[in-house]
């Protein structure tokens, strides 16, 4: 005998109000090693259909009350015996009577009478159609757990070399900070900064995120800006102010032609993060919207955070005082930018005060 799945006996489901045909059933299918269960009503026979669990179900069309086709179609429509194959029992010898039961979703059809012989063939054809349903579920289980497996070990790769290599442009910046240790809390503010102020902008996360790892970068070319300029701790005169304006330019230099999405928003915004919105910023002069937003945005933070902090050539400002200083600097900036940082000032003297800014003071 054919067994639907596992090492258990079928599970047979009869639903007739015929005493006469309930016991040829019973005979019929103890010649078949299977396990029955025989109810003589419909609203019984859904009941039981959930705590039975069948593999096939043999259904009376003709019955009191709820008729076979009521009760098919009350089974198909229950997500636990939705997928439930079974034959439809009928005396009725129309067409109409079929095509109804077959919308309905019989399997099979039986007409009273019924031999044996034909009984068992089609009881024996359905439980290999069930065993085989039961199989193609059973793999597609172990499918989806393999396949689970195999995306989380991905996926836990993934997260590792994204790791990694966000550790190594951060490791880059930190070239920078070697030579100069007052800047070490400051790209880490303006890499908060510039994301905060990117989805307060109504910009996607991934943009977003790719500014909060870019903007790292902005001063990356002050590795090439020798020491006496550098770390000069009075104002650099106009020749040394020219050398210094040229970190933009290196910078953009040191990140360009990547394939990498992060690295070429890091190359756009070394080279763009102190053009001015009115043309008066450098090193090319750009004006209005040819200033790529990425730079605008860590541009603006940039100066914030500037104004912020403590340098040997002047004392730091309070968060009012360099709000207040932007705020008369409107024509650096774009009206949509100074518009998202004042929304956002708030979290922005937060954020300052939480990393770093308290030593600055």
């Amino acid at each position: 005998m054919i067994q639907p799945s596992g090492n258990r006996k079928a599970r047979v489901l009869v639903v007739d109000d015929d005493r006469f045909y309930l016991r040829l059933y019973a005979d019929f299918l103890k010649g078949l090693d299977c396990e029955f269960l025989a109810v003589n009503n419909g609203l019984e026979a859904l009941e039981k259909a959930r705590d039975f669990k069948p593999d096939i179900a043999i259904i009376d069309v003709v019955m009191p009350g709820m008729n076979g086709f009521d009760v098919a179609g009350r089974l198909r429509e229950d997500p636990l015996t939705a997928h439930l194959p079974f034959i439809m029992v009928t005396s009725l010898a129309d067409s109409p009577s079929r095509v109804r039961g077959l919308e309905a979703g019989a399997s099979e059809f039986l007409s009273k009478p019924f031999d044996e012989h034909e009984f068992t063939v089609r009881i024996k054809n359905l439980l290999k159609v069930k065993r085989y349903e039961d199989y193609l579920v059973e793999h597609g289980k172990l499918l989806e757990v393999e396949v689970n497996d195999k995306s989380e070990k991905l996926e836990d790769a993934f997260r590792k070399i994204r790791h990694g290599y966000i550790e190594t442009v951060y490791r880059l910046t930190l070239a920078a900070e070697y030579r100069d240790r007052e800047t070490g809390g400051h790209i880490k503010r303006i890499s908060l900064d510039s994301q905060l102020l990117a989805r307060r902008m109504g910009l996607g996360e991934a943009e977003a995120e790719s500014i909060f790892f870019a903007s790292t970068m902005h001063d990356i070319g002050k590795i090439g800006i020798p020491d006496s300029i550098l770390l000069k701790k009075d104002r650099h005169t106009a020749g040394e102010s020219a050398i210094m304006k040229r970190h933009t330019v290196i910078g953009a230099d040191m990140l360009r032609d990547s394939d990498s999405d992060i690295l070429a928003a890091g190359s756009e915004i070394a080279l763009t993060h102190h053009e001015n919105w009115d043309g008066s910023g450098y090193p090319r002069g750009l004006k209005g919207d040819e200033i790529p937003l990425s730079g605008q945005v860590v541009h603006i933070v940039d100066i914030y955070d500037a104004m912020r902090s403590r340098r040997p050539y002047k004392e730091p400002f309070d968060h009012e005082t360099a709000c207040r200083t932007i705020d008369n600097s409107a024509a650096w900036f774009s009206p949509g930018v100074l518009s998202a940082f004042r929304d956002c000032s708030g979290e922005l003297k937060r954020l300052f005060d939480e990393h770093d800014g308290g030593a600055s003071r």
